[in-house]
């Protein structure tokens, strides 16, 4: 009789949100303590994404809330109520592309449900920014362990605010402007590359045709280069170029690969002997990329977004580089503007990955308006 009113009596004193199938602010700690040995042990990275409803949050918000993440996150990951408007989410054995894909959803589901909140998603990847000198680390705000270091995707300092010749802090009433929503955004986006390829693709016909015959009369092969690339998502398409290499480039490719002038899984090499008289000239001004135009067109590229690569060179790069592949690829971006300044391959993924977490339509127009000044100072060889 004892154990039955203790049994009552403990169901009773049990948090609400127990009940609702929620885990209470211990037990999540619990959870992120477990993970972190496990992601520890197992070397596999997870993330822990924090949800708070505007201090104006009804009952029956929070509870809309609860059903949501009750019936769109995996049953696998851990759901917990951690303050009265505040939510967590353990996304386990989940690198931090899958989070960001994973908050943008949730985000997504919240502004469509009328629900004000802000998001916040951290990172435990041992084999991403926490062995490297210049990310911020900082102990677990939320497990409470000291041995915990998590990412702040929203600020680290892997993915800064960095000028990169592209200035930021302030909105200039431009900026703000364009800063729309998500959805709307890439609406937008879409139509300006639509629009912008397919107007690109008439003014430069006459110079893609004097570049076609100069090709055709100085080296025998193709006029045309394409090449399998990643895309958004991994997903791989044939990006199309003006060939600047002798015809069998990618067999000779192996036998210079140690010559590579950048660590990292891109080759990259200054006096690169497979490159022809006219493709050196190509390279520099920039013409050799003019027929990615109507990769843009076709939606495979933007018209700004991290530049792509070979499929081979993507694949082997680390997790945290591939979180570039969040956005479609584009025809230039923060590297393509910067290139001298990326001194090796962890900065040049910097560059793109601080257009990922920063990326406005303002900041599209500058970076469009600065590419113009690569080919006429010859930096689009380097």
């Amino acid at each position: 009789m004892r154990s039955l009113i203790h049994r009552i009596v403990h169901k009773w004193r049990r948090p609400v949100t127990a009940e609702l199938g929620l885990l209470t602010k211990r037990e999540f700690e619990r959870a992120v303590a477990r993970e972190r040995m496990r992601a520890t042990r197992r070397s596999f990275p997870f993330c822990v994404l924090t949800i708070r409803l505007l201090n104006s949050a009804t009952n029956l918000q929070r509870r809309q809330v609860t059903r949501l993440l009750l019936r769109s996150v995996r049953q696998t990951d851990d759901k917990g109520r951690l303050e009265s408007h505040t939510f967590g989410v353990l996304f386990v054995d989940t690198p931090e592309m899958g989070g960001r894909t994973a908050m943008s959803r949730l985000q997504g589901l919240l502004e469509t449900r009328g629900l004000q909140a802000t998001l916040d998603l951290k990172v435990y990847d041992p084999q991403g920014f926490g062995n490297n000198d210049d990310a911020e680390h900082r102990d677990d705000d939320v497990g409470g362990g000291r041995k915990l270091v998590l990412v702040d995707a929203a600020h680290d300092s892997a993915s800064p605010n960095r000028a990169y010749d592209v200035p930021r802090g302030s909105l200039s009433d431009m900026e703000s402007l364009l800063s729309i929503s998500p959805g709307l955004k890439s609406i937008v986006k879409r139509w300006l590359d639509v629009v912008g390829g397919s107007a690109g693709l008439l003014v430069a016909a006459p110079m893609l045709a004097i570049t076609a015959v100069a090709v055709r009369a100085t080296s025998r092969g193709p006029i045309f280069f394409t090449q399998q690339r990643e895309g958004q998502h991994g997903k791989t398409f044939t990006i199309y170029k003006i060939r600047t290499m002798v015809v069998d480039a990618e067999g000779r490719l192996a036998a210079i690969r140690d010559q590579s002038e950048r660590q990292g899984p891109a080759f990259k090499m200054r006096n690169d002997p497979r490159v022809t008289a006219v493709g050196r000239f190509l390279r520099a001004s920039c013409l050799d990329e003019l027929p990615q135009l109507w990769n843009v067109v076709k939606g495979d590229m933007s018209l700004v977004g991290p530049r792509p690569l070979p499929v081979e060179e993507s694949r082997a790069c680390k997790p945290w580089h591939r979180r570039r592949l969040d956005v479609r690829p584009g025809m230039t971006c923060i590297w393509q503007v910067n290139k001298r300044r990326a001194t090796s391959f962890d900065e040049w993924m910097r560059m793109d990955l601080s257009y990922v977490d920063n990326a406005t339509l303002w900041q599209d127009f500058t970076l469009l308006a600065k590419t113009v000044t690569v080919p006429l100072t010859g930096r689009g060889g380097d």
